[in-house]
């Protein structure tokens, strides 16, 4: 009888274990930092602990999630000036810090209020985290001109 009854209370956690594990939420990754418009050498400080982080954790992606402003640098933004500022952060870390271009990602997180940038530790069989837009696209109105990525570049 207490083999019996050993066996079904084993049983018991067994079947009790593989639902848990079947039900496990899917893990996310974490938020580094934020900023939004600063200047290039508080940029690339932030991105150096950024870098530093990707270095110390090699199997996890680092995600640069940027988001468009309604206004830039008290302007209406033109259309693209968005991710052409946003481009040279990876270029940043990959070129001058080393980092694998495959390690870091980049995401169109749509629209705020002003432009800025979130930085995300992704590690492996993590979902994304979603991004979390507070203006509507149609809200967004641009002025005429092209964008050019060397005018967003930082001259250091």
């Amino acid at each position: 009888m207490n083999f019996v009854r050993r066996s079904l209370a084993i049983l018991g956690v067994m079947i009790l274990a593989a639902g848990m594990a079947g039900s496990a939420p899917l893990q996310v990754g974490r938020a580094f930092d934020e900023f939004g418009d600063i200047n290039c050498e508080d940029e690339m400080a932030r991105l150096d602990n950024f870098a530093i982080q990707l270095q110390n954790e090699p199997s996890v992606k680092g995600l640069i999630v940027f988001y468009g402003g309604k206004l830039f640098r008290g302007r209406l933004p033109k259309r693209g000036e968005a991710a052409a500022r946003a481009a040279r952060l990876k270029t940043y870390l990959v070129q001058r810090r080393g980092v694998r271009a495959d390690q870091v990602m980049m995401m169109d997180g749509g629209y705020d209020q002003m432009w800025r940038v979130v930085l995300w530790i992704v590690p492996p069989g993590a979902t994304l985290p979603k991004p979390n837009p507070t203006v509507p696209a149609n809200e967004i109105k641009f002025r005429k001109g092209k964008v050019r990525a060397r005018d967003y570049r930082c001259q250091i």
